[in-house]
């Protein structure tokens, strides 16, 4: 058997690299990566296991002699071989095994990379359209995460326990990137139950199989989505009103505005307008009359502010003639009108 191996063993060296690269599927429970030393157990003084692709002594994983167990990684006590137990996806990588001879001479170092396949567990999610308290079809969509190697999945349907025939008429299957999405037309009485989605992926090592959650439809579905379209109706319905009222409460305050300043801006004009003189402060004349040879005082003529055009005389002092006698008009300018 030794000499099967060591005969593999050469063979390997001269057709293959260095590295040789050991698939293994994710949740194995036990892997066994051989020591390959080519030497009996009289002659092998110790065994040690490195990960990485160096024999440093910070990288050392486990030894035969003072270390053979670490984690769920042991060496297996009669060849040599690294046994890892319960393998996960973080067990991916480069491992070196270094086999010491008795005489502390002759050895072995070999690399190999593991290379771990996993698969997430799917999740199944779903819609229902429903008229009334009846469902019109429900669409199921069933999502996985990541996948190594990443290789297209095959993905099953599952209809209590049972496979869907998914060819029919009755049934629509779209696959997209990491997403497969079932629409079950004219749903009826006997389409009530559990579904599920199962994905499985071609490996070297065999499938990859994972199952997702079960997601239930049955009559209860119909009648919640209902209420729960209703509901969400009314909400719709609450909020455009409450948005409307908004809009008529703003139109108002902004027609009220546009009022106040054309009001302010006509009351401000009328005012400006009233500051030209309306009133004379005072009167004074003097007559001059040649028949009587002095002056006197004669009290103001009435019929001077019809003669005159006030807005004219208020620039200073205008003689103005009536008849044979000269009116002196004197007039004082108010910035406002006096009450």
């Amino acid at each position: 058997m030794v000499a099967y191996l060591c005969l593999l063993f050469l063979i390997q060296q001269t057709i293959a690299s260095q590295t040789r690269r050991l698939p293994i599927i994710e949740g194995e429970q036990l892997l066994a990566i051989p020591a390959l030393s080519c030497m009996s157990r009289a002659e092998v003084d110790s065994t040690s296991w490195f990960n990485g692709t160096q024999t440093n002594a910070d990288k050392l994983l486990v030894n035969s002699a003072n270390n053979p167990q670490f984690g769920n990684f042991q060496i297996d006590d009669i060849y040599g071989d690294l046994i890892i137990q319960r393998v996960k996806r973080e067990d991916a990588g480069f491992y070196t095994s270094q086999v010491v001879a008795t005489d502390k001479v002759n050895g072995r170092t070999n690399t190999y990379k593991l290379d771990v396949y996993y698969i997430d567990f799917p999740t199944l999610t779903s819609y229902t359209e429903n008229n009334s308290s009846e469902i019109n079809y429900v669409i199921f969509h069933c999502e996985w995460g990541e996948i190594y190697p990443q290789n297209d999945p095959n993905i099953t349907w599952i209809h209590n326990g049972k496979t869907l025939d998914t060819k029919t008429t009755k049934y629509n299957v779209i696959t997209k990137e990491k997403t497969s999405t079932l629409v079950v037309h004219k749903f009826s009485d006997t389409d009530f139950g559990n579904y599920a989605c199962r994905i499985t992926v071609e490996t070297k090592k065999g499938n990859m199989t994972k199952t997702s959650n079960l997601e239930e439809i049955g009559p209860q579905k119909a009648v919640s989505n209902v209420d729960e379209d209703t509901s969400s109706n009314k909400s719709i319905r609450k909020r455009s009103l409450g948005l409307w009222f908004i809009v008529f409460v703003c139109a108002t305050v902004f027609i009220v505005c546009v009022i106040g300043v054309f009001l302010s801006i006509t009351n401000r004009k009328r005012k400006r307008d009233s500051r030209n003189v309306y009133q004379t402060s005072e009167f004074t004349s003097s007559i001059t009359g040649q028949d009587h040879g002095d002056n006197l005082p004669v009290p103001p003529y009435p019929d001077v502010a019809e003669l005159v055009n006030i807005p004219d005389v208020c620039d200073g002092t205008t003689m103005a003639t009536i008849e044979t006698e000269t009116i002196s008009v004197n007039c004082l300018v108010y910035d406002e009108v006096p009450n």
